[in-house]
């Protein structure tokens, strides 16, 4: 389907654009800081070839000092950094070197690190919230597992009176901190986390170098860039955007793990104090307003009718009302609506959960909606835009299925809302059979420690899926899943909307392929399943059709094609 590629490509550009601009607005002129950056993209301007992340691995685990850049309001920049964390744990000694921490607050973060000081008070006298403007949550998932493998954590970042002195003075001291961890620790790895332009060779490498080398130390390294947005577009114009890890240089990758327009998305939430925030930067407290995330969806809305050409009314925008985690007072709301009543604990389950959900009812004798959103991630807008769109397109349900019925006709309603998400952003994953092996491998060795709940989904999804490959027939499924179907907890929507969000995917890649028509997908959004039978027919229908289709596997190796403030 080269026009949906094409349109799909488009979509993307303008919203990296729009964000580009606002992230200009919100910067203004900074000659040290542009200067610095057209030095970092210097190195990135292509890649030797598709890399994965087995070869970034043993890189890795080869190298004295890894350089891992940091897009400090990404959070798939730092579930990467702890993601390669946990990958090297157990084979190499690790020190870890953290921007967000000063040299001068070593000792607390020492006594932190080895649970003589709680977390609030860590914070409070490092002056966390003044000197590292960024969400501390992230960081504290990758400290308790550096505290339970006993890996050390050092502070390399300073206070710099001079702004046009601040990049380079900060890398000198840095260097100097990384610099004797590799002289006094020899034979460890010492992995440094900073700003993504921080890590360029001619910059804080550079600097260790300076101060090793003429001491007779010469560090292998390993330089892991994230998310370059040039090079996504390479990709994109040689039909390769699914790939994951860029061979830059001889000892650079490149992680890819989100598209440009999300990227800087997560700056612009950071900057209206949404989630990814921890502190605002231009004055006090500001609360992230319904309008600002009504508008987001207002837009994906916009983006996902001209790739599906459903002429969407855009009137039922005026009947939809949009509230985040700052909102939690729209539990009040729903308490004067008699309709919404008996929902609140089935709400009150998915806020606990961190659920975004889409509730749709009667104001009036009019068709509203609401939408609630647990956080800023667009990834969450997309699917709960796609929600709306599709309960506008079917219209009011005559009578709501039940058992069985519901459960596919969730699985479906799902699938809808993760496919339009991957249109808005492609690199959105979802589970696979494969992965969801893994982890079941890794909790039976005790290597995960997840809860029950979360085993017996997995567990669930595999036997749902193992069925799907010896049967099609709708009395096996019930005879199999009976007890399941019938509980009235939350099982059966999570079993459900996991096996949506994989058969979402998997639609996602078929439909982008060519080898299924977005007329079937289209055609998805109108269906209201009102007779028993038809959710769990339309499944067993793709199931069919989805047989010989596999989503891309990024990562295989193939040959050389062609030698912003988070950042910093």
């Amino acid at each position: 389907m080269a026009r949906l590629r094409a349109q799909l490509l488009r979509i993307q550009r303008e919203n990296y654009e729009k964000n580009q601009r606002q992230v200009k607005r919100s910067l203004g002129s900074n000659a040290f800081v542009a200067k610095y950056g057209r030095e970092y993209h210097r190195y990135l301007k292509s890649y030797q070839a598709i890399s994965n992340k087995s070869e970034l691995l043993r890189r890795a685990i080869a190298s004295d000092v890894v350089y891992h850049g940091d897009y400090h309001t990404l959070r798939h920049s730092q579930r990467s950094i702890l993601a390669m964390l946990q990958e090297l744990a157990g084979k190499r000694e690790i020190i870890l070197c953290l921007e967000m921490f000063h040299g001068k607050d070593q000792k607390w973060v020492d006594l932190y690190m080895s649970g003589e000081l709680e977390e609030k008070a860590f914070l409070h006298k490092i002056h966390y919230a003044r000197k590292w403007a960024y969400n501390w949550n992230p960081w504290r998932h990758i400290l308790d597992f550096c505290r339970e493998r006993r890996i050390p954590v050092l502070g390399i970042n300073s206070q710099v009176e001079n702004p046009e002195m601040s990049l380079q003075a900060r890398d000198i001291f840095s260097a100097q901190v990384i610099g004797q961890a590799l002289i006094r620790h020899p034979g460890a790895l010492v992995y440094v986390v900073d700003g993504d332009y921080h890590i360029s060779p001619n910059h804080l490498p550079k600097e260790v170098d300076a101060r090793v080398l003429p001491l007779g130390v010469v560090p292998q390294r390993t330089l892991i860039y994230q998310n370059a947005e040039n090079l996504y577009w390479m990709l994109a114009a040689e039909h390769k955007e699914e790939a994951d890890v860029l061979q830059i240089g001889v000892d650079s990758f490149c992680l890819m793990n989100t598209v440009p327009a999300t990227k800087l998305q997560s700056y612009l939430d950071w900057l209206e104090y949404a989630e990814e925030g921890y502190f605002p930067v231009r004055g006090n407290w500001a609360e992230l307003s319904g309008e600002n995330y009504f508008s987001q969806l207002q837009s994906i809305i916009q983006n996902l009718d001209s790739l599906f050409q459903f002429r969407f009314p855009m009137e039922t925008m005026e009947r939809l009302t949009v509230y985040s985690s700052r909102n939690l007072d729209f539990t009040e709301v729903i308490q004067s609506i008699p309709e919404l009543r008996g929902q609140i604990r089935r709400i009150n389950e998915k806020i606990r959960r961190g659920e975004g959900f889409l509730i749709e009812y009667k104001d009036a004798g009019m068709d509203s909606y609401l939408v609630y959103l647990p956080n800023s991630s667009i990834n969450q807008a997309a699917e709960e835009a796609t929600h709306f769109m599709n309960v506008v397109l079917r219209g009011p349900l005559k009578q709501a299925p039940l058992g069985h019925d519901y459960f596919y006709a969730n699985l479906l309603t799902e699938a809808l809302g993760f496919f339009g998400s991957k249109m808005i952003n492609e690199k959105r994953k979802a589970p696979t059979e494969s992965s969801l092996r893994l982890f079941l491998g890794k909790a039976k060795q005790g290597l995960e420690t997840p809860n029950a709940e979360t085993v017996k989904i997995s567990r669930l999804i595999l036997q749902h899926l193992h069925l799907e490959k010896r049967s099609s027939r709708e009395m096996d499924f019930r005879k199999k899943f009976a007890a399941v179907f019938s509980e009235r907890t939350a099982l059966p929507q999570t079993f459900s909307t996991q096996l949506g969000y994989m058969l979402g995917n998997r639609l996602y890649y078929a439909v982008k392929k060519g080898l299924i028509p977005l007329k079937d997908i289209r055609d998805l959004f109108y269906e209201n399943f009102d007779h028993p039978g038809l959710a769990f027919a339309a499944y067993a229908r793709f199931v069919q059709q989805l047989k010989r289709i596999r989503p891309p596997v990024p990562g295989v190796r193939e040959e050389p094609t062609r030698s912003l403030a988070a950042s910093a």
